[in-house]
């Protein structure tokens, strides 16, 4: 198999976005900050919230002078956050962009912005000294003998998903590029409950590759919502769909359905 049916980046392109990522993640180690979601929440208005779709993982936009991510939660949660490093890429290195247009959409004049956000979030959750560094102290095998339950090491010390972890561990040549269809079929949908049960009997929970589900939107974004109805900024209609948009309920904050005349 060729690197190229992978997806993996050329060798100069990927030390280029390491760069990067070194520098970025600096900047955020330097606040005390190494979690990406918590990162995320530093750097910007992070909502976390399951769509019934798989056809969004999540977005970035910049909204009355915020920047704001977006994360689907009802994909696992490895897969969550690999995508809310490839948001942080282009909250950090796509600014302008997503001032002007208000958000990056999926098309050819994005296509290489895209691109390399894919390869900083590889950079940035899998460290490439470190990965290596790991590898060597809990897994320790040649390239040619790399077995699911290593992965599932690998990718659990890393938060990552079991795939990302895979692919990174070829890009790295500590896993044969031949291994890869053998490995990866671990964890097709077909393969969920094996995958689950081999999680577990390494000690693990099986959080990173299930839906996390979460509704999390900061405190702010609720205080934003009940100042503009109790200033007549927005009606009571418009309280309650931004309220349930979080699964919340104006009720649950004192208020009532007004009269008609007040409405």
């Amino acid at each position: 198999m060729q690197n190229n049916k992978l997806n993996l980046p050329k060798e100069s392109f990927r030390l280029q976005i390491k760069d990067l990522a070194e520098d970025v993640r600096m900047k955020f180690a330097r606040k005390g900050l190494s979690d990406i979601f918590d990162i995320l929440s530093e750097a910007a208005f992070l909502i976390r919230k399951p769509l019934d779709t798989d056809e969004l993982s999540g977005f970035s936009t910049y909204f009355e002078e915020q920047f704001i991510v977006y994360l689907n939660s009802n994909f696992t949660l490895g897969h969550e956050r690999y995508t809310g490093a490839h948001e942080l890429y282009h909250l950090i290195y796509n600014a302008d962009i997503l001032k002007k247009e208000k958000i990056l959409l999926d098309d050819e004049k994005h296509k290489a912005e895209d691109a390399k956000a894919d390869v900083f979030a590889s950079e940035f959750l899998m460290p490439e000294d470190y990965v290596k560094e790991v590898f060597y102290k809990i897994v320790n095998v040649d390239k040619y003998s790399i077995l699911p339950r290593h992965i599932i090491r690998m990718h659990n010390y890393f938060k990552v998903s079991y795939k990302a972890m895979l692919k990174r561990l070829i890009q790295l040549n500590l896993c044969s590029i031949d291994k890869y269809e053998e490995l990866v079929d671990i964890c097709s949908l077909e393969n969920t409950e094996l995958l689950q049960s081999l999680t577990r009997r390494e000690g693990y929970s099986i959080d990173l590759i299930t839906p996390s589900r979460e509704t999390y939107v900061p405190k702010e974004y609720i205080e934003f919502i009940k100042t503009n109805y109790e200033r007549g900024n927005i009606s009571y209609k418009n309280m309650k769909n931004s309220l349930e948009f979080i699964g919340l309920a104006p009720e649950q904050f004192g208020y009532e359905y007004p009269l008609e005349e007040d409405y």
